[in-house]
């Protein structure tokens, strides 16, 4: 027997080896952010950077180095997809920080703006939960709804596998880094290790040098008219 698995997600893991008195620098900038920006109530959701006026972090200059690090990690990712960079422009249109305490997580969301989007782990404790991917598109749905939840309970469906199951966790160790497309519905799981986990995003766009012949990639926004 013979099982294919067809029209992949491809999702990219790597690390990213910074020395430990840059990172001290890093989280402590991330931490004053932070704090400026932070309410006074708890709540259960992650600090994200993007949503509290923070979402140019590599205009900093003290994340110079690590964005330029990131950089050659996505030119990777696009070479793997066998798109020719040398056609492209490639712009970070958002980078920001997130500082998830204990409890806190994200729901699922997209970057529906962006190309393609990537999360780096600057802190990373033990138990204090990974990203989730979910697929709007379950290619093995046979009936509707048939690999929900209910059904499992109710033995229609014997276990959960790779095969029926529409999300998939990756756990990934302090200074990894996960690549994906933007579109990709993503969550983070609750932080249980009662630490700090600070992680570091962004959005990157892409868009043609030259737009003669293509319609669908963006042209470049140098022979665009403001009005």
């Amino acid at each position: 027997m013979k099982v294919f698995n067809l029209f992949p997600l491809t999702i990219l893991q790597n690390k990213i080896h910074i020395e430990e008195e840059e990172r001290t620098i890093l989280v402590n900038e991330i931490k004053k952010m932070q704090l400026q920006s932070s309410e006074n109530t708890k709540s259960s959701y992650a600090w994200t950077g993007d949503t509290k006026g923070h979402e140019f972090l590599f205009s900093n200059s003290l994340f110079k180095n690590l964005s330029k690090k990131i950089s050659s990690i996505i030119i990777e990712y696009l070479n793997l997809l066998e798109i020719n960079t040398n056609h492209l422009d490639i712009y970070y249109q958002r980078s920001w920080a997130t500082y998830t305490e204990h409890e806190q997580s994200i729901n699922f969301h997209t970057h529906s703006q962006s190309n393609i989007s990537f999360a780096y782990y600057l802190i990373k404790p033990p138990k204090s939960g990974g990203i989730i991917f979910r697929s709007n598109e379950l290619q093995n749905e046979v009936a509707k709804n048939i690999f929900t939840n209910s059904k499992l309970e109710k033995s229609l469906i014997n276990k959960a596998n790779p095969y029926n199951s529409d999300r998939s966790m990756f756990d990934l160790d302090q200074d990894s880094i996960i690549i994906f497309p933007s579109k990709t519905p993503h969550a983070t799981v609750p932080n249980k290790s009662g630490l700090p986990r600070i992680s570091i995003s962004g959005d990157i766009s892409i868009m043609l040098k030259d737009s003669k012949g293509f319609e669908h990639l963006m042209p470049n926004f140098s022979n665009w008219t403001k009005f």
